[in-house]
């Protein structure tokens, strides 16, 4: 049976904030930042991204504080494997749902229960 590869998860930073931040956290789960810096790795792009290498349950984290501050900027990578260029990580954002429309589908499940109920 083929081993399966493991996916790395690589961070841009676009400025100076989302780099201390970053390395204030990893620091704090015990990754150092001469660990976690990797300057000039090749992307697929053919240019060459100052990164910092990140544990998967930081991406949620990380994309989580950009929705929350503005201030920070962060670009994502990853790859499959140890070895290779890095690619841009694509993400499916999921619309979000307008108020009235939230309200709505409340009202219709209130609707629904009481439907069960007789």
């Amino acid at each position: 049976m083929a081993k399966k590869s493991k996916e790395q998860w690589f961070v841009e930073c676009g400025n100076a904030i989302a780099n201390e931040s970053l390395a204030m956290s990893l620091a704090e789960i015990g990754i150092s930042e001469a660990e976690a810096k990797h300057p000039g790795m090749r992307g697929s792009d053919g240019k060459k991204h100052d990164v910092w290498q990140i544990p998967s349950d930081f991406v949620k984290k990380l994309r989580s504080a950009k929705r929350i501050d503005s201030r920070f900027e962060f670009r994502f990578w990853k790859r499959s494997g140890s070895k290779g260029d890095i690619s841009p990580a694509d993400f499916i954002e999921k619309p979000r749902q307008s108020k009235k429309l939230q309200e709505a589908r409340a009202k219709l499940e209130k609707i629904r229960a009481r439907g069960m109920k007789k």
